[in-house]
């Protein structure tokens, strides 16, 4: 039985049961991606894919797993790129079409993890649209988005906001285009990833919830338990970029600093998903002109991107308590560009 799902402003087919809510898509819908699951290995012995020696990689991250491999490599090629997520499952990604083999029966909840976080990153930045670690609300039929480094509040922020009545666009990766010179935001798939305690404050129970990794605490829970989802690509209207101070810090006003273009640009650079595997393509063995148009591309669509927005430093106290005078600094400032825009017009 095949599945039509929308995400990322895709259109997917495929006959896998996710894990992960998602949204359906219409059986009308023109499907532009395909998604194949299957056991095996794309570089073993079936001879389906063969691996490039290490020196020929795109990218080898500097996290090593518990074997001493690398957490991600990801080689070039006659067929597409493949992306091995060593003793989990290789994902050959070329147009159109996502094949996995997973390694293990034991580690399908790897799936869902890998092809909708690293692997749609991937494949997103390769068809022209910028992947970013952030998530995304809707205000005023608008897309507000909130990057953040880890342990930056971005889940807490982004939950409190949907629980006060912002539609959900995007939880954990804002993927953002190019059109007519306005920058849009796709939506991803209708799920929140919250700590045992999140849940309990934003849904009033922590039970029911399968875990997003079972060796990690935080709880797949479906956004529609929290508030409402938006499902079409919106423009974008601000990208704030998270600084939650910490829990004993004394200092609780709530400040935000307007960033130039360039500045913008190094932050965006930076809150890309795969920032650190999309920055050293090609400095991995050698490679040619390719690759090098692909990063020079890259690099000016982000340019384009943060000389077309505005993007905001946000710093706030930590804690709970004080999520409603943010709610309402962030309104306000929201309030404060659409009197602007109307006087414009």
């Amino acid at each position: 039985m095949a599945y039509r799902y929308w995400i990322y402003g895709l259109c997917l087919e495929t006959a896998y049961r996710f894990r992960t809510p998602l949204t359906v898509a219409p059986a009308t819908a023109t499907c532009n991606l395909r998604f194949l699951c299957v056991p095996g290995d794309l570089g073993g012995s079936d001879g389906d894919t063969a691996v490039p020696p290490s020196a020929d990689a795109l990218y080898l991250s500097q996290e090593r797993n518990w074997c001493g491999e690398h957490v991600l490599e990801i080689y070039a090629t006659a067929d597409g790129r493949l992306m091995r997520f060593p003793g989990v499952a290789d994902f050959l990604v070329s147009p159109g079409r996502i094949v996995c083999r997973l390694h293990d029966a034991e580690l399908g909840f790897m799936v869902d993890l890998c092809l909708l976080g690293h692997v749609m990153s991937y494949y997103l930045e390769m068809t022209g649209v910028s992947a970013l670690h952030a998530g995304a609300v809707v205000h005023d039929g608008r897309a507000v988005l909130f990057a953040a480094d880890r342990q930056g509040g971005k889940s807490t922020l982004v939950t409190s906001l949907v629980a006060a009545g912002f539609p959900l666009l995007a939880d954990d990766i804002a993927a953002l285009e190019l059109s007519a010179e306005k920058v849009l935001c796709r939506h991803a798939f209708p799920q929140l990833k919250l700590t045992p305690q999140q849940a309990l404050r934003f849904v009033g129970s922590a039970e029911g919830f399968g875990l997003v990794h079972p060796d990690f605490p935080k709880l797949s829970v479906p956004a529609d338990r929290v508030g409402s989802i938006a499902t079409q690509a919106l423009q974008v209207a601000r990208i704030y970029l998270l600084e939650r101070r910490a829990p004993d810090d004394a200092d609780v006003a709530i400040r935000m600093e307007a960033l130039g273009p360039g500045e913008a640009l190094i932050q965006l650079v930076r809150h890309s998903f795969l920032a650190e595997a999309l920055g050293e393509h090609g400095t991995v063995g050698a490679r040619g002109g390719e690759l090098e148009t692909a990063v020079r591309v890259r690099f000016q669509r982000l340019a384009a991107i943060a000389r077309s927005m505005v993007v905001k430093r946000l710093c706030y106290p930590s804690g709970y308590h004080h999520l409603p005078e943010v709610h309402r600094a962030v309104l306000a400032d929201l309030g404060e560009a659409q009197g602007v825009e109307r006087q414009a017009s």
